[in-house]
């Protein structure tokens, strides 16, 4: 991996913990459901015969982003890892070496299998390092040295800039700020405060206008975005939460 320099020699973690939700489901409806979703990847990467279960498609197209396929699902795994049984941890684990494989250049190409062409390269939460950087959730999990490879995320975030796609969380500037707010409470460093500031004020530009109204891809993933800029300590990805 092309090494970006970490701001951390040790991980220094200390996020200020909120208020712990309440549950909605039950733990043994959890475990089913967390069952239901290793034994469609087993079954998927039995299928087409891939030596790393579980893996998943989406419309025939095997992605490893956080929008639409693989990594999300190990995020949502990993968040659930005391409902799965020891034998489907292991695989889980695998999956995610698996995933910290595929990086090229500090970024995740889209779907597997693909290399990056630097002229369609994608830096989004829904597809590349802002959405893969959540996967400091396997950090928190293991302590495994994953946390170096999510901050490259986060540092090739803010290298590549602002997207402008329009408003949202899913590719565009607020996804990439989010990234900001995240690695401020797992590190505790102000730069990522401060890289937060600047994305978001963007927002408020004549440049920045057009889009729709729906919380991935307009305006109400945004609002989000800035109401949690107020309260960076406790902010979290709508819908994706990490510190729980």
């Amino acid at each position: 991996m092309t090494k970006i320099e970490s701001p951390l020699s040790e991980p220094d973690l200390h996020r200020t913990p909120g208020v712990k939700a309440q549950s909605v489901l039950t733990p043994a409806q959890n475990k089913t459901i967390c069952q239901a979703i290793l034994d469609s990847g087993k079954q998927y990467a039995m299928k087409k015969r891939k030596p790393f279960p579980p893996m998943y498609s989406y419309y025939e197209s095997e992605y490893l982003g956080t929008g639409c396929s693989l990594s999300s699902i190990l995020q949502v795994l990993l968040s659930y890892y005391e409902h799965i049984k020891p034998s489907d941890q292991k695989l889980v684990w695998q999956s995610v070496d698996f995933l910290m494989e595929q990086e090229q250049n500090c970024n995740w190409p889209p779907e597997l299998g693909k290399a990056i062409e630097r002229e369609n390269e994608l830096v989004h939460w829904c597809h590349g390092a802002p959405g893969i950087a959540y996967l400091c959730k396997a950090y928190l999990v293991s302590k495994k040295p994953y946390l170096d490879t999510c901050i490259w995320c986060a540092e090739l975030t803010w290298q590549k800039g602002l997207l402008k796609k329009g408003p949202g969380i899913c590719h565009s500037v607020a996804e990439s700020a989010y990234v900001f707010l995240l690695f401020y409470q797992l590190t505790g460093n102000s730069k990522y405060i401060y890289r937060a500031q600047r994305f978001a004020e963007f927002l408020f530009t004549e440049e920045f206008k057009a889009g729709s109204h729906s919380l991935y891809e307009g305006f109400s993933g945004t609002v989000c975005f800035l109401i949690d800029l107020l309260q960076p300590s406790q902010a979290e990805f709508p819908l994706f939460r990490v510190f729980v």
